[in-house]
């Protein structure tokens, strides 16, 4: 870590809008989330919710700017591709005098709320196959954080486990698990214990 001078440990990519249709099975590509561009901007649709805009990967730095010019969302075509792309993610990191990044998902944060647990699962895995990918272009300067569902814990596990042979540095969980399975519960335990043993926090 000597080598690093400034490392961030909280940078994020904007997912791909083919992402997960261009990689999911076709019997729920349909399901999957896309963009869909309305009159007032493009919106992020999933299994029929929508649940998110492009505002915060659109309007960088705006808030800072004049908070009276942020919008709901914006097109697509408005982001730095600097969001999927690993070479234009590196650019923007020596524009900042970043040596070193932690990469989380954007849209992907959002998706912990789609009720179909398996659903949630596939997401999460073509996600984790993408930021791997991602990753992999720069290995010494990013370094991905996988997505786990843990509706089932041992197919969270399982996941976690996979994600560490692909070079994952850590992983995140929801912060909300359902009011009647707290993290407290023992019945996660052997997911903290399989964090622990292949040192992904």
């Amino acid at each position: 870590m000597a080598d690093y001078r400034v490392i961030s440990s909280d940078n994020h990519v904007f997912e791909p809008v083919d992402l997960w249709t261009s990689r999911a099975e076709s019997k729920i590509k349909d399901r999957m989330p896309h963009i869909e561009r309305r009159e007032d901007g493009d919106w992020w649709f999933c299994d029929g919710y929508k649940f998110s805009g492009t505002s915060d990967a659109t309007q960088t730095g705006v808030r800072f700017e004049d908070q009276s010019k942020l919008e709901a969302t914006r097109p697509v075509e408005e982001i730095r591709p600097g969001g999927w792309i690993p070479e234009e993610h590196v650019k923007d990191m020596e524009i900042d005098g970043i040596d070193m990044s932690v990469i989380y998902p954007s849209t992907g944060l959002l998706l912990y709320s789609i009720p179909d647990g398996e659903l949630v699962t596939h997401i999460f895995k073509i996600y984790n196959d993408w930021i791997a990918e991602f990753c992999s272009a720069y290995p010494k300067v990013l370094k991905g954080i996988a997505m786990i569902n843990v509706d089932d814990v041992d197919v969270g596990i399982r996941e976690l486990e996979r994600c560490a042979k692909l070079g994952f540095v850590g992983a995140m969980t929801t912060v909300y698990p359902p009011v009647e399975r707290p993290y407290s519960l023992p019945i996660y335990d052997p997911l903290w214990a399989a964090a622990q043993d292949l040192q992904m926090p």
